[in-house]
């Protein structure tokens, strides 16, 4: 048996014994005849000069016949011949997610040939994340910005080194949106749950928590909360069909107790032990409350923050009328308790 390049020589030789051989050259059992491409069809070789397809078969075989008209025949044997490798079915653009893979893949018909994966010009070596760069299938595992040409391609070549070459093809890298979220936690029993997660362009929102939550809204509400509603909520967001990393945040829903809060209206820092300080009802529930208090021509005369029911009367500013110890009067005051609520204000009269 024979396997040949097209287009290459080719010959079958067979040796025999008697006295007065002749030979003849069958394909089947038809003779061959010598032409311009086949030669030495009577004699002990067969020769091609220059095969094609059409000489390709598996039945070539030869009459030996001696002078007593004893006759021997070869075996049959196969002339196959190797052609270029085609590829039938092209490799496809592809579009991945970072971190994600990313495969190309070809159809090649022949036999006897090898694949090499290239961008542009430059041959893929197996590493990294590569793999594949000499089969069928190139894996791309995981991609990454730097993976990112409009030039992948596949040669293929056969031992007669005839080649065929894909298309070039492009490999599309979608970088992975990220998810911030944030909530008005803590809060109180019956109040609001306000979850909110920064604007991707385009994107998508899925949140999910405790006691059966789920939204695809990208900042939803959960009125009059349980405390059930406590716990982790999760979000992910989808941007180009890629999904971010999920992201975890704990809200707390507590049984809060009524709180007292009252700014008095005046007191009388005169040191007689009563009423000395001005003192707010319930400012331990605002540890970060500051204060402002002005007097009647706009001066500062107190900034505390945080307030520590501490102010007796003294002006804290530079500027001052008298001495540190403020005059009798009405003063004016701004309070932020520190939670985002709006600022309280309203005025003290100081007494002595």
């Amino acid at each position: 048996n024979q396997t040949v390049c097209l287009g290459s020589p080719a010959r079958f030789i067979t040796k025999a014994t008697g006295s007065g051989l002749t030979y003849q050259w069958r394909r089947g059992n038809v003779n061959l005849v010598n032409g311009l491409n086949i030669l030495g069809v009577t004699t002990d070789t067969l020769r091609f000069n220059a095969t094609t397809i059409l000489d390709t078969a598996t039945n070539y075989n030869v009459i030996i016949s001696s002078t007593c008209s004893a006759r021997d025949t070869s075996i049959n044997v196969s002339l196959n011949i190797s052609t270029p490798p085609i590829i039938v079915t092209e490799p496809t653009n592809q579009i991945a997610c970072a971190a994600s893979s990313a495969s190309f893949t070809a159809v090649v018909s022949g036999n006897g040939f090898t694949y090499q994966w290239r961008k542009g010009n430059v041959n893929l070596v197996n590493g990294g994340n590569i793999s594949g760069a000499n089969s069928a299938t190139l894996i791309i595992n995981p991609v990454s910005l730097s993976d990112v040409a409009s030039n992948y391609n596949l040669v293929v070549t056969n031992a007669c080194n005839f080649t065929d070459s894909s298309v070039n093809v492009s490999l599309t890298v979608n970088v992975l949106p990220i998810a911030i979220a944030s909530s008005n936690s803590p809060i109180c029993v019956g109040k609001t749950i306000n979850l909110s997660a920064q604007t991707v362009t385009s994107g998508t929102y899925t949140w999910s928590g405790p006691n059966g939550f789920s939204s695809t809204v990208q900042n939803p509400n959960i009125v009059n909360s349980l405390l059930a509603d406590s716990g982790n909520y999760t979000l992910v967001v989808t941007q180009n069909g890629c999904n971010s990393t999920l992201v975890n945040l704990n809200v707390i829903v507590k049984a809060c107790v009524n709180i007292v809060f009252s700014i008095p209206e005046g007191f009388s820092p005169n040191g007689d032990g009563i009423n000395d300080l001005f003192v707010i009802k319930g400012i331990e529930n605002y540890p970060a409350l500051s204060i402002h208090v002005y007097n009647r021509w706009g001066n500062s005369v107190l900034e505390a923050s945080p307030y520590l029911n501490n102010w007796n009367g003294k002006s804290n500013s530079d500027v001052t009328i008298g001495g540190d110890d403020l005059p009798i009067g009405t003063y004016f005051y701004i309070i932020n308790l520190g939670d985002g609520s709006p600022d309280r204000k309203g005025t003290i009269y100081l007494n002595k």
